[in-house]
């Protein structure tokens, strides 16, 4: 009996130690939990707060998912949250592999390799986002490729997903609406406060808030100032992105980048 509990053991360790290699290589990257708090606000802006999960730290890094809490209503139920992440083993880091991505997902990219101002591919990868209610029942589900290019530490992520993305009547007010060569670009700057999940925003922080001004987030290490650029438009059946944090573009040089992509 004794040594079956030894050999069992020593079993363990090997399958904990394996999970542990295999949960390093898909550790999410730095960035994801601001990507998430992005798509989150856009629904409401007011993020409530990030659930705190008591998971095995390998089931987080090896699934790398974020679980996050807003609020939003939708047709088919009130979402309570989202639970999304990148896709277990999806990430590809040659340029050349996108294609694989593509075929998976049904869909056409036109991701260049590089662009004119220096930004080039660094990787790519699958976004699956799911909507949930109250009770975790998904409501609605979305896949995207990700794209993630990188000039001297900057990143600017494009994604592209199917079907029309719609804006509502409070996003139009705030968008920089541009048509240009047929096509209608939406872009908006939006600046985000990223805190640690005890802490508090200051008065002056909930004022711009309120006003509209910014955009509030919890869970992150350090309170962190961020400017958000974004661009989106829609083209043959599917939707497009462009976006960075602090990366100072302003709507025409976005456009330009999209105009390399289409």
């Amino acid at each position: 009996m004794q040594d079956n509990q030894f050999i069992n053991q020593q079993i363990d360790e090997q399958i904990r130690h394996a999970l542990d290699t295999e949960a390093a290589k898909y550790a999410p990257p730095a960035d994801l939990k601001q990507r998430i708090d992005v798509r989150i606000a856009r629904q409401k802006k007011e993020v409530v707060f990030m659930r705190k999960m008591s998971v095995k730290k390998v089931a987080v890094a090896a699934a790398a998912m974020c679980v996050l809490t807003g609020t939003a209503c939708m047709a088919g139920g009130r979402i309570a949250g989202y639970i999304g992440g990148n896709r277990l083993g999806a990430r590809v880091d040659t340029y050349s592999e996108i294609g694989k991505l593509e075929q998976k997902l049904d869909l056409t990219s036109d991701a260049p390799e590089s662009f004119d101002n220096g930004y080039a591919f660094a990787y790519a990868d699958i976004g699956d986002f799911d909507a949930v209610d109250e009770n975790q029942v998904t409501v609605k589900t979305e896949s995207e490729l990700d794209v993630v290019y990188e000039d001297n530490g900057n990143h600017v992520f494009y994604s592209v997903k199917k079907g029309a993305n719609v804006f509502n009547d409070e996003e139009l007010a705030r968008a920089q609406t541009i048509e240009q060569d047929g096509v209608t670009y939406y872009y908006f700057t939006d600046a985000y406060l990223f805190l640690p999940a005890d802490s508090e925003p200051t008065a002056e922080d909930l004022e711009a808030e309120k006003a509209g001004k910014l955009m509030i987030s919890y869970g992150s290490s350090e309170r962190e100032e961020k400017e958000y650029d974004s661009l989106w438009w829609n083209e043959d059946g599917q939707s497009y992105n462009l976006s960075g944090f602090d990366v100072n573009m302003d709507a025409q040089e976005m456009i330009h980048m999209a105009e390399q992509i289409r």
